[in-house]
């Protein structure tokens, strides 16, 4: 594959020409096989590690369960209604188990990787039509490596899903600025409405509406809203998102108050019951800094893409009219504002939010790696800032690829990384290769190459990606509790009661119950959770209480029955003196595993005879 070389004339623009691509070149094989390799590197390794706890497991266990229930209507976990989330996320995942025929780890993270690797689509087309093909290139491979779009296309969430819908979104409205009248344009803008709610309810819809509004107002395009067709878009919005509401309302009356109230306006605010996401709800200064290490290695570029996004788009005559040189300027001008938005948007959104998470920000991510993809393949770049990108780049690969000598050295005491000491062994490789890469786009740079120098970054930070898939396989110990489950689930057999201490992360026994798999009836097996601990508070959907919810009485009675029962604890504990499990009086057997991480799991005297017996 080729990129350009960036232009050193402060007036220079990529030949573009006005039709069905604003942008000049087509696609060929070289594109063919770059956003195959995109999809590769996504699926590369999603069978190697267990279901991180509690977000993974939670989407896989839902999923799981709509297909072993066949109900697609209500979300349920652990053999309860589970209502904190729309269902589209769910809905794609338990078709990957359908159209598999498995219910696995690579199985609910599939869906995954193809939408990390349709946002690379997404971003690869824009670029593409705003600048040329080669710039289409330059993105699709620059977001492939970029270190939250590789994480988070191996972690099941939703955020990367919300993403991609967003660059649609951002792209869509871009088409209709060129062609306001097409109505093929506003109803795919109202479909990725309806979608936007379907995946995170009203937070996707506010970032996309905001985030029009204020182009239109920046570019003042109030005009364009008069080929909006709203009725058509109501009605679109509503046959997508109504069915399902008006069904789960109709099943768990209360859900519309308890999603809008609760787990929208109050988590807002940071007031949602119970509280949860302790462990990635972050201050505005680590947010900042997430986001630039989200966009790593591209955020060394932060200065250029600033003033590239600032410069105002130059033109020239070219083959054109003059009307249709200055229709492409204006399209580009619309283009690199809308991706400023949509890149500005979605982290000042949340900067006020007491309740901001760590990953928030990660729908900003696609809007900022085609504008450095803009900048980098010669669309308006001085030789000044080529020249400081390159001594960015070299200066930064150097102190990573040294970092692959003593961090390994500073981070074995972090707990964590102690519970999982294989994770150390990939930290100095991940350095090693990320160094290097950074050296040599740095250096080629330097000396004009930057065909050259993107080429060769993009395929060395691969390299570092599939190293950083094995620090995950070695490292989901500590957020797994696949190979706890895997130990001591045939020692202690079927008829044991598994009770899970609860968590301050919702959802963190899923990963349990997902392992554990169906009972003899095939019947998805499901763990008793504490519901007493203040500190572990579960969460209370509409209607009646969980079945799985236990008090400590309840524990009691259990623990001294002849049954054999196991206690897991919370895999989030750290202070065992002040935070000490809530176990019922009498005796009570410390089992011995080597892959739970800091969890500990305590048998009563039924399970531990059998654990004797059996090991």
């Amino acid at each position: 594959m080729s990129f350009s070389h960036a232009a050193t004339n402060a007036t220079d623009v990529p030949s573009v020409r006005l039709g069905s691509s604003i942008g000049s070149g087509k696609a060929g094989w070289p594109d063919v096989a770059l956003l195959s390799t995109v999809l590769a590197l996504l699926l590369v390794g999603v069978a190697g590690y267990g279901l991180y706890e509690p977000h993974e497991a939670h989407f896989a266990g839902v999923a799981r369960e709509m297909v072993l229930r066949g109900d697609w209507t209500t979300p349920h976990l652990n053999g309860a209604p589970y209502l904190n989330k729309p269902p589209l996320f769910y809905w794609m995942i338990a078709l990957s188990y359908m159209l598999t025929g498995t219910i696995s780890e690579w199985t609910a993270r599939i869906p995954l990787a193809l939408i990390g690797c349709l946002g690379c689509m997404v971003a690869w087309d824009w670029a593409r039509r705003l600048w040329g093909v080669a710039a289409g290139r330059a993105a699709a491979a620059m977001l492939m490596v970029s270190v939250g779009w590789h994480l988070f296309g191996h972690q099941l969430l939703i955020d990367l899903l919300l993403a991609v819908i967003y660059l649609a979104s951002l792209y869509v409205i871009w088409l209709i600025t060129l062609e306001p009248t097409r109505r093929l344009y506003w109803v795919g803008f109202y479909v990725l409405l309806g979608l936007n709610i379907m995946a995170k309810g009203p937070i996707g819809l506010a970032l996309t509406l905001i985030s029009l509004l204020v182009f239109l107002g920046v570019r003042k395009k109030w005009d364009v809203l008069k080929h909006s067709r709203p009725l058509l878009g109501l009605l679109i919005v509503v046959a997508i998102v109504a069915p399902w509401l008006i069904m789960i309302e109709s099943r768990h009356p209360g859900y519309l108050r308890y999603a809008i109230i609760n787990e929208n306006l109050k988590r807002v605010v940071d007031r949602r019951d119970p509280p949860d996401y302790t462990g990635v709800k972050v201050s505005v200064g680590i947010f900042l800094v997430a986001t630039a290490g989200w966009l790593a290695p591209w955020s060394l570029l932060l200065p250029q893409i600033a003033a590239f996004a600032m410069r105002a788009t130059a033109g020239r005559a070219g083959n054109g009219t003059p009307a249709q040189d200055e229709a492409r300027v204006r399209a580009l001008a619309d283009g690199k504002t809308l991706l400023t938005i949509g890149a500005l948007v979605p982290v000042l959104a949340f900067l006020p939010m007491p309740s901001r998470l760590i990953y928030y920000q990660l729908p900003a991510m696609p809007a900022l790696v085609m504008l450095a993809a803009g900048w980098w393949c010669g669309a308006g770049t001085r030789r000044i800032w080529q020249a400081g990108a390159a001594w960015t780049f070299t200066v930064t690969g150097a102190l990573i690829f040294s970092a692959g000598f003593w961090l390994p050295h500073q981070l074995d005491q972090i707990p964590d990384l102690v519970a999982a000491p294989m994770t150390m062994t990939y930290v100095d490789d991940i350095a090693f290769t990320t160094g290097v890469a950074l050296l040599a786009g740095g250096v080629l740079l330097l000396v004009g190459r930057a065909n050259a120098a993107l080429a060769a970054m993009t395929a060395v930070l691969a390299l570092s990606g599939l190293l950083a898939v094995k620090g995950l396989t070695a490292f989901d110990p500590v957020r797994s509790s696949k190979h706890l489950v895997e130990q001591l689930r045939d020692q202690v057999g079927p008829d044991c009661v598994w009770v899970s201490e609860g968590s301050k992360e919702i959802g963190a026994s899923a990963g349990i119950a997902f392992y554990l798999g169906n009972d003899r009836a095939g019947e998805p097996r499901s763990v008793l959770v504490m519901e007493d601990d203040p500190e572990r508070r579960p969460p209370a959907f509409p209607g009646a209480k969980p079945q799985y919810l236990i008090n400590q009485a309840q524990l009691a009675e259990l623990w001294s029955e002849n049954k054999p029962v196991l206690f897991v604890t919370d895999f989030l504990r750290s202070d065992w003196e002040r935070d000490r499990p809530r176990l019922p009086a009498g005796e009570k057997h410390i089992v011995p595993q080597t892959d739970g991480g800091k969890r500990r799991v305590y048998a009563n005297s039924s399970a531990w005879s059998l654990i004797e017996r059996r090991r």
